[in-house]
């Protein structure tokens, strides 16, 4: 009996961790998150960027976003835990089936007697059974609950899918502040060259007394300025590539200077159609509309499920067992050994019904009633939320063009500006204060232009995620 004993608690130990092994069977983040200190990390410990990576586009930035942000993998795993909440339902309809195992052992003697026989007496039983209960019919209970879990893991699925969309759109942002970043650097650097330039023509014409000290003076303090604006932009640079690599999910980071960023080019007009085409689509893209309107359907089947409450219910209840005991006692007349065994099953059929319980169901239906009102018209919140998504996104994108359309315009114009204003004071007939406000517009104007493209692409990105279009090299929804 003991080594029966000493069988099944193995036997349970190892079931017990066969399930938790198999509850804990997923792809666990980098190594570097189990370490305490950043400078002895090993390569393979950390998240990077393929070795191969020589340039880094938008959608390739997005479809490694997708595939290492931490919140965003988090966030995937309610998709499991749903589904598995919405099988757990079918359990319901499933009989119960319950093992019980029932071992004692009792002694016991009798110290005085008018016989004087004193036995001394001892009793073994052990009765293993089998027990279970079958659910019939709960008024529909199992079915609503079975109907409203459905519809929370699609719930689940599209909250997962509108968390995408909107890192898209947050890697999107990210991706153009750098590409701004570098824009702006290169007018810095193009303004280090111009000043150096105008710098030693000053200092030249000085020394053959054909210019003012003032002159040289005021291109020292062009170019110190531009230095300035230089060191300014190249933080800017590490603090954007600082942001876009933790939306990358890279653990250095940042994002190595061997990587480059494609220049930023003219968008002229991707999104053509009239408004209506893009209220169509994300009415019937959005996620989180798909969202509001399954949490809708599963608060409505959680009512009635309520409703169930004011049913009968049904169960069957059955049980098998057997028994075995034995009884040795012992006196001065001898010994006496007996046992006997014993089987037994039964079954049997149970309906119940509640008739009053305070009102309590009552009020778990007025509840569920209001919880269904609420979604409807959170519902009514997300529609209305879409449909001025979109149209400001619209509007922001057409508007997005014109500007850069016209800062381009802006731009040429004031670079010839300068030209001339260049030539005239080389010649002496414009004062370098007259040059100093050309170069000045034509550094304000090429500014404008790299922000009004960066713009385009930002408003883009923004009709994108308001629609939800957003296209990914190798439609990354599947990872």
């Amino acid at each position: 009996m003991k080594t029966l004993c000493q069988k099944s608690v193995w036997l349970a130990a190892g079931l017990l961790g066969s399930v938790l092994g198999g509850c804990l069977n997923y792809q666990r983040p980098p190594l570097a998150v189990d370490q305490s200190t950043y400078s002895a990390l090993q390569q393979k410990e950390k998240q990077l960027l393929p070795e191969q990576l020589k340039a880094l586009t938008l959608p390739q930035a997005q479809e490694l976003a997708l595939a290492n942000n931490p919140d965003f993998l988090s966030i995937k795993f309610s998709i499991d835990s749903a589904r598995a909440r919405y099988y757990q339902q079918f359990s319901n309809y499933a009989p119960t089936l319950n093992a019980s195992m029932s071992i004692s052992q009792s002694f016991s003697k009798i110290y005085a007697a008018e016989n004087h026989l004193y036995p001394r007496t001892q009793n073994d039983r052990y009765a293993p059974a089998l027990s279970g209960q079958w659910l019939i019919f709960d008024s529909l209970g199992r079915e609503m609950n079975l109907l409203s879990a459905r519809h929370e893991l699609r719930q689940t699925q599209a909250n997962v899918e509108d968390a995408k969309r909107l890192l898209l759109r947050a890697v999107a942002y990210a991706y153009n502040d750098v590409q701004l970043a570098f824009a702006q650097k290169e007018i810095i650097l193009a303004q280090i060259d111009y000043s150096q330039t105008m710098l030693k023509d000053a200092e030249r014409k000085f020394k053959a007394g054909t210019a003012l000290k003032s002159d040289v003076l005021n291109f020292k303090v062009t170019l110190r300025n531009a230095q300035l604006d230089l060191i300014k932009i190249n933080y800017t640079i590490k603090a954007n590539l600082y942001v876009l690599a933790g939306y990358l999910g890279l653990t250095d980071g940042t994002i190595p200077d061997s990587v480059k960023f494609p220049a930023i080019t003219m968008d002229e007009g991707r999104y053509t159609a009239s408004l209506d085409v893009y209220l169509d689509q994300a009415l019937a893209n959005r996620p989180d509309l798909k969202a509001a309107r399954e949490r809708l359907e599963a608060l409505r089947y959680g009512f009635y499920g309520t409703l169930s409450k004011f049913g009968p219910t049904a169960t069957a209840d059955y049980q098998l067992g057997y028994g075995h005991s034995r009884s040795i006692s012992h006196d001065r007349t001898g010994s006496r050994h007996d046992w006997s065994s014993s089987g037994n099953f039964s079954y049997g059929f149970n309906i119940s019904w509640n008739l009053f319980n305070g009102f309590a169901d009552y009020f778990s239906i007025k509840a569920a009633q209001s919880e269904v009102s609420a979604a409807d018209y959170m519902l009514y919140q997300v529609w209305l939320g879409i449909v001025t998504d979109v149209r400001t996104a619209y509007a922001n994108y057409k508007s997005s063009i014109k500007q850069a359309q016209l800062s381009k315009e802006i731009c040429d114009l004031t670079r010839e500006t300068r030209n001339l204003v260049e030539n005239e004071y080389n010649e002496g007939t414009a004062l370098v204060t007259r040059l100093n406000e050309a170069e000045r517009d034509l550094v304000q104007a090429q500014n404008n232009l790299a922000s009004a493209l960066v713009n385009i692409a930002n408003t883009r990105a923004q009709l994108e995620a308001a629609v939800y279009t957003f296209t990914p090299v190798t439609a990354a929804a599947g990872k």
